[in-house]
């Protein structure tokens, strides 16, 4: 999957869902945490490393935190991990 590729499925799973909750009573048309975490990491995971770390770079530099980057994030650090890239962000 290149960046263009990738760009595409994330709109399209954030188009998806009406947003991201840490509570345990998901309303419907809504994902945990956890759940966004899995679908997210199966989008990084079709990366190659140098993407990977392009789409770490411009997370990275976001100003804003919410429910969506803190998953975004944990994804992108168990997937770093996952390949034993020494990087975090």
């Amino acid at each position: 999957m290149n960046l263009d590729q990738y760009y595409q499925a994330f709109f399209g799973l954030l188009g998806e869902i009406k947003g991201v909750s840490h509570a345990k009573d998901i309303e419907i048309g809504y994902l945990s945490s956890n759940e966004f975490v899995r679908l997210y990491g199966l989008l990084l995971a079709k990366l190659s490393d140098e993407d990977l770390k392009a789409v770490a770079d411009r997370l990275k530099a976001t100003k804003y935190f919410n429910v969506v980057i803190q998953g975004q994030v944990a994804a992108m650090n168990l997937e770093a991990k996952d390949r034993g890239l020494a990087w975090r962000i």
